[in-house]
């Protein structure tokens, strides 16, 4: 079933393909997940490597997906890359993940665009649609295959305005995609890596992104201790995200064109001191195991998942060491915001 240059797939015709592909065997995903992850916990493996798992499995299922997308559409018209961002770009996803994605597509001049759009849109709604019913939430901000599908070209301006220009709004943009890796398709995306890599070495952009690390400050109070929201810490804000932003600002700002959060700690040498990358590091392995077993208790108890945890549920050891890990990130932010200047910023 191939979609001609001029065609319009109008929905009625992608719900047809959606039924056609047999979605209902997705809706076990979830739990085969779910089951994955307590096993791995249960054999002691490390937290890093669990949400490694989960997002190896989520990435493998985009691929099954786009295949399946691909024998009912007919062949691409024209080479593309799927690209998966955010936590799925870093290979480090939880079981509250959302969906990150866009498809950059090859159009050569004398092409015929319309129709490459019609199909890579009607490809990306089969996979977005594939990836709900399987679990994975559609992204609340957008930042999906389905709104974010265009010619590589495109995106390769886009990438140059968020460099050439880094306001807040278009900081906001470039940060999704700073974690993009192309997880399908045989376009090469490379030269969007170098230009990010680009963006590291220009000051204006560092302090953007210095900017944006620094304004999800840890959940500690004046006197250093953990601040309560209905008697719970958010975990992810001020927690996980908060050492995502570091990572990626020193990496990047070191010339890095690492892609998990561990993998840069390591490579922002020079830029980082050795003493608080290593700090950092135990910092996001702690913090992400609290958050991932806060979340496995969840989802085996059949509740909806979130990023809140109870200290009053928590040892005293481990309420310890989260003050401790918080204290790092906050430290870490501090240096940070004087290194970069990014609080002079207007």
């Amino acid at each position: 079933m191939g979609v001609p240059p001029d065609s319009h797939l109008p929905m009625e015709a992608v719900d047809a393909l959606t039924d056609i592909l047999r979605l209902d065997p997705l809706d076990d995903y979830r739990h085969q997940v779910l089951d994955q992850a307590v096993r791995m916990l249960a054999g002691s493996d490390d937290a890093l490597a669990v949400t490694g798992a989960i997002a190896a499995a989520n990435t493998a299922l985009t691929r099954r997906l786009l295949e399946l997308g691909q024998a009912h559409l007919g062949p691409p018209p024209c080479r593309y890359a799927w690209l998966v961002l955010g936590s799925q770009g870093r290979g480090e996803q939880m079981l509250s993940s959302d969906q990150d994605s866009a498809i950059a597509y090859e159009i050569a001049p004398g092409d015929h665009e319309p129709g490459a759009r019609v199909y890579f849109g009607a490809l990306a709604e089969l996979v977005v649609t594939g990836l709900a019913r399987a679990g994975l939430p559609r992204c609340t901000g957008g930042y999906m295959a389905t709104a974010w599908c265009r010619p590589l070209a495109e995106f390769r301006r886009l990438f140059h305005g968020w460099i050439d220009e880094p306001e807040p709004q278009a900081l906001l943009q470039a940060e999704v995609f700073l974690d993009v890796r192309a997880c399908h398709g045989d376009l090469p995306v490379d030269e969007l890596e170098r230009l990010l890599l680009t963006g590291g070495g220009r000051a204006p952009f560092r302090v953007q992104m210095a900017r944006a690390a620094v304004a999800f400050g840890p959940p500690l109070n004046v006197l250093g201790r953990l601040h309560l929201s209905d008697s719970a810490v958010d975990l992810k804000r001020g927690g996980t995200a908060a050492i995502v932003l570091l990572a990626r600002l020193h990496a990047l700002a070191a010339g890095s064109s690492a892609h998990s959060t561990v993998d840069r700690l390591q490579a922002s040498e020079g830029v980082l001191s050795p003493p608080d990358a290593a700090d950092l590091t135990d910092a996001y392995r702690f913090v992400t195991g609290l958050l991932l077993h806060h979340q496995v208790e969840q989802a085996v108890a059949g509740h909806g998942v979130d990023n809140l945890v109870r200290p009053g549920q928590l040892t005293g050891g481990e309420r310890t060491r989260l003050r401790t890990a918080l204290h790092v990130v906050r430290d870490v932010q501090e240096v940070t915001a004087r290194r970069f200047a990014s609080r002079t910023v207007t």
